[in-house]
C-alpha cells in the first residue's frame, strides 16, 4: 500500500503499514496505538481526539514523518 496523502479516516493500521517511519510519532504523543488491538478499527482523526491531540496537527505531523506535501486539513 502506498499513500498520496494521510488522510484523517485512514485507520491506524493502514497507516502503519504504509509508514512505518510514522511510529516515533505516535510515541512522542505517548499514544499506545502502535501494537493496540484497536489500531485497525481506529482512525487517525478518533486517536488523535482520543488522546486531546488536534487532528490536523496531527495529520501534518504524519504528513511530514513520512514524507507527504499535502495533508487533508480537519479541526
Amino acid at each position: 500500500m502506498t499513500l498520496e496523502t494521510i488522510d484523517p479516516s485512514l485507520t491506524v493500521t493502514e497507516l502503519l503499514a504504509a509508514c512505518p517511519q510514522a511510529i516515533p510519532v505516535f510515541l512522542s504523543h505517548r499514544m499506545a496505538c502502535v501494537g493496540c488491538s484497536m489500531a485497525a478499527f481506529e482512525s487517525l482523526g478518533e486517536a488523535a481526539r482520543i488522546y486531546g491531540i488536534l487532528p490536523g496537527d496531527f495529520i501534518n505531523e504524519l504528513n511530514t514523518a513520512c514524507g507527504q506535501t499535502s495533508a487533508k486539513r480537519i479541526e
